[in-house]
């Protein structure tokens, strides 16, 4: 009888498909862009709706590419290096991570993204002045609240929202205007 609830036992396991926790698919292998900044407190920087920074993806607006698969990545202090798993999906150098959202290179490498939302649909941008001295600069992230907006620091907590600003001017204050 324990004979053939062995043999049953593996028959199953050959029939039933495997859960996503253990199969690999996209999604099983630990998320690169997971690994968020820390404050002071060792608790993640975060913003009032509870979005993190992270260490080892590229910030980006929300029209980041979709690559929702594997990628192998050497993790340091200044980041990430990654690649494409080879033809067995097995890394060459670096372990095994996932990412979302990314591209490859044509030298091989490939980036991840963190998407954040766009500071124009959230309504923190403005019209261009006529000036023509404020020619504006890609400001990237920033923290937007009652205050104004501000570019993003990843060892600080925001007290409003982390959003991408694609092209804007730094004031003299600190503050960031987003154009639309």
């Amino acid at each position: 009888m324990k004979t053939s609830m062995l043999f049953l036992a593996s028959l199953l396991a050959f029939i039933v498909p495997a859960s996503a926790d253990t199969a690999s698919t996209a999604g099983s292998s630990p998320d690169l862009c997971a690994d968020v900044y820390l404050g002071e407190d060792g608790a993640p920087v975060h913003d009032s709706t509870g979005g993190t920074l992270s260490r080892h993806c590229e910030w980006t607006g929300p029209d980041a590419p979709r690559l929702d698969g594997d990628v192998c990545c050497e993790l340091d202090t200044s980041g990430a290096r990654c690649s494409l798993p080879n033809a067995r999906g097995e890394c060459e150098f670096g372990d095994l991570y996932w990412c979302e959202y990314g591209e490859a290179n044509s030298l091989g490498g490939v980036v991840c993204y963190q998407p954040l939302p766009d500071a124009c649909e959230a309504g923190y941008c403005v019209a261009p002045t006529d000036d023509p001295t404020p020619t504006g600069e890609p400001i990237e992230a920033m923290c937007c609240g009652a205050g104004g907006c501000f570019p993003a620091k990843a060892s600080e907590h925001c007290e409003g929202e982390f959003l991408w600003c694609r092209w804007g001017i730094s004031n003299t204050d600190g503050t960031v205007e987003c154009f639309d």
